[in-house]
């Protein structure tokens, strides 16, 4: 697919309301589960507090929508359980995907990471997608997952957001 340049100022995120119900019918991101999370799970968890949705709309059009939660993981060699946020989906319309908007929207979810003081996204990348999420920064937590011949649906991924040479120039300054 094309590059495009994404103009922020036509991009809108918001979390889902009633009103958004309309357009999530019409949404196909090239994976059944994730256009049925929308249309059918999407919203109610979200107003019952399970997890919460924003969609993005790029020229006022649906164009993808991401779902986080907090959660807890355990790091091998630390004894207790870390606050982490779990990015529990991400789709992109199928148009709009390898033009930047999945990218533009990591850069998002990373930004209310740094806002909320967690250290750490976890996700469940679907095995096909992957590659995608570890370009962008995430790093497979169980190597077996990576082996096509044990039939991992997902891969479980960690995106560490610590700044280990800021912190070296804090204490060198």
């Amino acid at each position: 697919m094309t590059k495009c340049v994404i103009n922020p100022s036509k991009i809108t995120l918001r979390g889902i309301n009633s009103s958004d119900l309309k357009f999530t019918q019409s949404f196909k991101c090239g994976n059944g589960s994730m256009d049925r999370f929308l249309v059918d799970e999407a919203y109610i968890a979200h107003i019952e507090r399970e997890a919460s949705t924003t969609v993005v709309f790029y020229e006022g059009k649906l164009i993808g929508y991401f779902t986080l939660k907090r959660s807890m993981i355990r790091i091998e060699g630390i004894e207790e359980n870390i606050h982490a946020l779990d990015l529990a989906r991400l789709a992109v319309a199928e148009q709009y995907q390898g033009k930047g908007f999945g990218t533009y929207i990591i850069n998002y979810i990373k930004q209310i990471a740094y806002l909320t003081n967690e250290r750490f996204i976890q996700t469940d990348a679907v095995f096909e997608r992957w590659p995608w999420y570890k370009d962008r920064g995430f790093e497979p937590v169980i190597e077996e997952e990576l082996d096509p011949k044990t039939n991992s649906d997902f891969v479980y991924m960690i995106m560490d957001l610590y700044d280990e040479q800021l912190v070296k120039e804090y204490f060198d300054a």
